[in-house]
């Protein structure tokens, strides 16, 4: 009886340890993975945005406007150095759209959204690196703050980008007169 009841007892304890190692070893794992999962998916972003060039010259605007709006990495980023990617990535796409405007304009870019989206871009590299910051000893409801700080900043700049884009494609568009 003593036999069974010790060796019920050893089960339990090593299927815990085994449960436990496994655990350690899966957060081992996950990090570096997650973190060329999460490279694989920016470069599809910048994929967005060399296809945007290829339509800008081959005069394709309306569809290069399109799969510009689409090349904005709007996710929260678990590396220092993919956040400054992304933050010059940004930079490159916001001074497509104006190179885009100016042209139309004659040299001028009158977009009052963009304004707005530089803002709220800026807003979003200071959300990172306090994200950043408190995943190294913030409390947990710091961190999840942070995240849902950063979820409404991409809610909010969704909506920017989709006005800055309605904004390029009407001053695409010639005067009507009536």
């Amino acid at each position: 009886m003593v036999n069974a009841l010790l060796a019920t007892v050893l089960v339990f304890f090593s299927v815990g340890l085994m449960l436990y190692l496994i655990g350690i070893l899966f957060n081992a794992l996950s990090l570096p993975l997650g973190g060329v999962l999460e490279r694989q998916r920016f470069a599809r972003y910048v994929a967005r945005a060399r296809r945007c060039d290829g339509l800008l010259q081959q005069g394709q605007t309306d569809q290069a406007l399109q799969a510009l709006r689409g090349a904005f990495y709007l996710r929260a980023v678990s590396n220092r150095a993919l956040a400054s990617a992304v933050a010059n990535h940004h930079t490159g796409l916001l001074s497509r759209l104006i190179a885009i405007t100016s042209d139309l304009q004659g040299g001028t870019v009158r977009l009052l959204s963009l304004a707005k989206t530089d803002r709220l871009l800026t807003e979003r590299s200071e959300l990172q690196r306090r994200y950043f910051a408190a995943r190294q000893g913030a409390a947990r409801p710091r961190v999840r703050e942070l995240q849902q700080q950063l979820h409404n900043n991409s809610r909010d700049l969704e909506a920017a980008l989709q006005q800055l884009i309605a904004e390029v494609h009407a001053a695409r568009q010639p005067a009507r007169y009536h």
